[in-house]
């Protein structure tokens, strides 16, 4: 039974959890645009699904940012 070198495997999590968070935070601010009625609301939209996009996008393909 080998041991594994805990290094790679907390790179590993802390990678995943930056790009879950950034998907996270595409999806509150596309919540939050729904709320906004003035200009800012499409501004909102727009980036919140970017976000959400390079988020889940780059967690689901395994893309390293």
């Amino acid at each position: 039974m080998g041991v594994r070198d805990p290094v790679p495997l907390v790179m590993g999590w802390i990678d995943s959890s930056w790009m879950v968070a950034v998907g996270a935070g595409g999806v509150i601010l596309i919540l939050l645009s729904f709320k906004r009625d003035d200009a800012i609301g499409p501004i909102f939209l727009i980036t919140g699904i970017a976000m959400a996009i390079l988020g889940f996008g780059g967690q689901i393909l395994g893309v390293k940012l």
